[in-house]
């Protein structure tokens, strides 16, 4: 049986997606260097029963690496950064346990779905700051103070560094400062930036920081790290304690919070391969931000009112959401209504709209070069003519 990428070759402008795309010669080496053999294919010389110790391929290594480039101390490798987030909320939790603090986590409106599961699934409530509405939807360093004060003192501060709605960059270092003030712990969620834009935890003054790999890293999927301090690193990365009760079996090198041990194949090794282009690559943000809001300006132009991007301006993130009334009319007219859009896209080789959406959309350009820029353009050039032509 054979599974053919229907999208390969295509240009991605999905922005899920758009930050953990591959360099090619990173491609190219998971398969000349036979990685793509097995699942474990790390697992050969691990010697201490847990992937993070492993020393050959030099993943311990590696981990101290991230740790210091996001400006944290100790770092760790989950499925994704679901369960990094996971990490966190347990060790919250446990932590409330034994302080006899309130059950309480402020996390920003705007945060992935993932963020207030992950605090639902260890027995944290979760409460908002209200966020400042259409058509910018920014969360403000005020409301979270007033929704702290009301709390009285929350177990966790959450913000989301990027939203996964609007692209807005919430006002990290000012709510770092306040945490800091008020000593609650604070945790950043940097899925859609760490790896992307710069970023230092000491300069936020985040006690956590979540980071996709898939999302920002340029890896494989499901990868993501957890990045702490020193401080919460001995909770947060607690050796197991347990010894079963029949065959005195004890588990010491595992860690409970991360299941264990976490990902032992190609995602891990991926994004140890594409390391060193991450590294480069974020010295490079304010180029392609600069990219992005001439390509802003430049739908908006398209559209003649009738595309509009919502989210904070000018843009300091590569989500892109537009409200577009234009695509949103052609499709009352159109035989595939909604679908019309995507179809479209597709038809010239440019992936990544959410099919059956047209009234509003997300898109990323982030690490296109200008000819595809331009290519993406002109296809929603071409697509917003077909209003005179209904």
């Amino acid at each position: 049986m054979k599974f053919v990428n229907r999208y390969k070759d295509y240009v991605v402008i999905n922005p899920l997606m758009r930050g953990g795309i591959l360099p090619q010669e990173v491609q190219e080496q998971l398969c000349q260097d036979g990685w793509l053999e097995i699942g474990y294919s790390v697992c050969h010389d691990c010697i201490e029963g847990r992937s993070s110790l492993i020393t050959k391929p030099p993943i311990r290594k590696f981990l101290k690496q991230v740790a210091e480039f996001f400006g944290g101390d100790e770092a760790e490798h989950t499925f994704g950064c679901r369960a990094a987030q996971y990490v966190v909320m347990k060790t919250i939790a446990d932590h409330v346990k034994e302080e006899g603090l309130e059950p309480v986590v402020v996390v920003d409106p705007n945060s992935h779905y993932t963020t207030n599961i992950a605090a639902e699934m260890v027995g944290l409530r979760v409460v908002e700051p209200p966020h400042t509405g259409y058509p910018e939807y920014k969360v403000t360093v005020e409301a979270f103070q007033e929704k702290i004060e009301e709390v009285g003192r929350p177990a966790l501060v959450v913000a989301t560094h990027a939203d996964p709605y609007f692209g807005n960059i919430e006002p990290v270092e000012e709510l770092g400062k306040l945490c800091e003030e008020l000593e609650v712990p604070f945790m950043v969620n940097a899925a859609y930036t760490a790896g992307v834009a710069p970023i230092d935890m000491k300069k936020i003054r985040a006690d956590f920081l979540t980071v996709s790999a898939h999302k920002s890293m340029a890896s494989l999927a499901p990868l993501g790290f957890v990045v702490t301090t020193y401080e919460w690193s001995k909770k947060a990365f607690a050796a197991s304690k347990s010894k079963a009760e029949w065959t005195g079996r004890v588990f010491g090198k595992k860690l409970p919070n991360l299941f264990g041990c976490s990902v032992g194949g190609i995602p891990l090794i991926s994004a140890m391969l594409s390391f060193d282009y991450v590294k480069a690559r974020v010295k490079h943000w304010e180029d392609e931000l600069k990219k992005i809001n001439d390509f802003v300006d430049k739908l908006e132009d398209i559209g003649e009112g009738d595309i509009m991007l919502l989210g904070e301006r000018p843009k300091r993130h590569h989500l892109l959401h537009f409200e577009t009334p234009l695509f949103w009319e052609i499709s009352k007219k159109h035989k595939r209504k909604g679908f019309f859009l995507a179809e479209e896209m597709l038809k010239r080789r440019i992936v990544g709209l959410h099919k059956g959406l047209s009234k509003h959309i997300k898109l990323s350009v982030y690490g296109l070069s200008d000819e595809e820029r331009e290519r993406v353009l002109t296809a929603f050039e071409e697509i917003a003519a077909l209003r005179e032509k209904l």
